[in-house]
């Protein structure tokens, strides 16, 4: 698949949306308005979710992306009009401290830019200058002098906040080690994508574009699949809980992202961006099924799909839920190896994106019963 062939636009549009963890009603609608196009039925669970159902028979495959991003909550006016903040999912201190977030207030329609700000160095004790400054001596600038002026603008406690960035990619030319040839090089265009909410968005537009494919190209499988745009992920994987215990799939994908291990200070670390789909071993909140991994690695390997293998040692995705939904669901974590994820700039590579897509499909295009009933065969 060339990426000409992916819907960048809607990318584009649902990287760009407000949609932080509890909040993501702008994301979601853009998913659901998008993906309605393509799917038997819509359905929706208790916590937000919202799955779209395309075929009626055989194991149900379930296919989640998360549509929350790391975004913020005000916590306290001050009286000076300074907005104190806590995180909605987990961002680190270091990458916040001058940087824009949009505030989208609840007494009011326009959306409200703020700069996370501090005391600058030049006032500060000499001892104090090297140390790491923490959230909770963070504040959000939004203009104002007074508390009354902050709310006359429609602020209140509660309200939530994301980064402010916006999507766009970049093109470049890379120039790589042939396959099993030390000595020979080839140089291909890349498409590089960057944007704010790359986690989860990227797995959203990924099930989307598969939705869109199994519709368009008419394709046949024995499967039912459900492909969920999942809320919360980022504190507690809770929308792909509700959904998988709705669904009871039989066997579960969750898309996401993935840590890339290209950048300086990172060792340990298989997968990189540009590199492959990553096809997960395992991290902190799920141990794939096996036999399911060993069949995907093996139909990536058949259609000369681009992959490659991932482990993390901390963090999880929906899988984690997904897994454990009903009597137990065969899932693997399939991902995306980004730069800089819970920041207000991630970097992938679409080439990447493109691959994910192309091994889901011809997974579920493979998976019938007596497969899925050998996952867990002893």
């Amino acid at each position: 698949m060339a990426d000409s062939e992916l819907d960048l636009k809607l990318l584009e549009t649902l990287c760009n949306a407000f949609g932080p963890s509890g909040h993501e009603h702008e994301a979601q609608r853009v998913a659901r308005d998008h993906g309605a196009k393509y799917a038997d039925e819509v359905l929706y669970d208790r916590m937000g979710s919202v799955i779209f159902r395309r075929g009626d028979t055989g194991p149900k495959i379930m296919l989640a992306g998360h549509i929350d991003e790391i975004g913020f909550i005000i916590t306290h006016i001050e009286k000076e009009g300074f907005l104190r903040f806590h995180q909605l999912g987990g961002i680190w201190d270091q990458v916040l401290l001058g940087h824009e977030v949009v505030i989208k207030p609840s007494h009011g329609e326009e959306k409200i830019i703020g700069i996370i700000g501090a005391p600058p160095p030049h006032v500060l004790p000499a001892e104090m200058r090297n140390k790491v400054f923490t959230k909770d001596k963070m504040f959000i600038d939004i203009g104002t002098s007074s508390a009354k002026e902050a709310e006359e603008l429609g602020i209140r406690i509660g309200d939530p906040a994301v980064p402010h960035a916006v999507f766009r990619t970049m093109k470049r030319k890379r120039t790589e080690k042939m396959d099993n040839d030390d000595k020979s090089e080839a140089t291909r265009d890349v498409t590089l994508g960057a944007a704010k909410a790359f986690d989860d968005r990227i797995g959203v537009f990924i099930l989307l574009e598969v939705l869109r494919r199994l519709a368009e190209e008419k394709i046949d499988h024995p499967n039912t699949v459900y492909a969920v745009s999942t809320t919360q992920e980022e504190v507690g994987l809770r929308g792909a809980r509700t959904a998988a215990q709705m669904l009871l799939p039989d066997v579960g994908f969750s898309i996401d992202v993935d840590i890339s291990g290209d950048v300086p200070g990172i060792s340990g670390l298989a997968q990189k961006m540009g590199k492959g789909v990553a096809i997960s071993a395992g991290d902190s909140s799920m141990i794939p099924n096996p036999v399911f991994r060993k069949l995907v690695l093996e139909i990536a390997e058949e259609i000369g799909v681009k992959h490659q293998p991932a482990f993390l040692k901390a963090g999880g995705t929906d899988a984690g839920s997904i897994h454990l939904s009903g009597m137990g669901a065969p899932s693997i974590f399939i991902g995306i190896p980004t730069r800089h994820i819970h920041s207000h700039h991630g970097i992938l590579d679409m080439s990447d994106v493109e691959a994910a897509v192309t091994l889901l499909v011809e997974v579920i295009k493979r998976l019938d019963e007596k497969t899925v009933a050998g996952f867990t065969k002893l």
